[in-house]
């Protein structure tokens, strides 16, 4: 079987075409998944109490989560009522890089961090100036309805609290 050199040279370049097709729909397929993951999260969350478990600590009369796009990552404000009544609210962006950043709160000033650790999980690390911590995993949920919040914090005094809240779409 003869193959001609102008049949082998439109094969050859019709293979490079379709390799540049398939590039460019899966980087655009990959962008879209990515922009839809960033997206899945944002909006207002309100913590479903029945389904969440506080450990080292009362529970929370509420919680309130709302979470927004940002140029530079993402808003996420947290707003809570105690069981007595206190209300405590802040907000931040989170920059999603990892990189450690100076931040200044009602309890707790000195260093906060925040990552993607995958698809589904964000990080959000603060080192405090009087040596407590605390390390909030923030995971969406199989159902698009759920974010699930699990927050671990340690007081400058030794004492450790850990909490699991299941959060609903508002």
């Amino acid at each position: 079987m003869t193959i001609y050199p102008s049949l082998l040279a439109f094969l050859s370049g019709l293979a490079a075409w379709l390799a540049r097709r398939i590039f460019v729909l899966s980087t655009l397929l990959s962008a879209t998944c990515f922009g839809q993951g960033l997206e899945g999260a944002s909006g207002t969350w309100k913590m479903n109490a029945a389904r969440s478990t506080f450990a080292g600590g009362a529970p929370f009369k509420s919680l309130t989560v709302r979470i927004e796009r940002h140029p530079k990552g993402e808003v996420f404000t947290l707003d809570r009522i105690e069981t007595d009544g206190r209300t405590t609210n802040y907000s931040t962006i989170l920059y999603l890089d990892g990189e450690p950043r100076r931040f200044e709160d009602f309890g707790c000033s000195g260093i906060q961090s925040s990552r993607r650790a995958d698809e589904r999980t964000v990080e959000i690390v603060r080192m405090c100036a009087s040596g407590g911590w605390m390390r909030l995993l923030r995971r969406a949920s199989a159902k698009s309805n759920e974010l699930v919040l699990e927050i671990t914090e340690q007081s400058a005094d030794g004492r450790r609290f850990d909490r699991r809240l299941t959060l609903e779409r508002q």
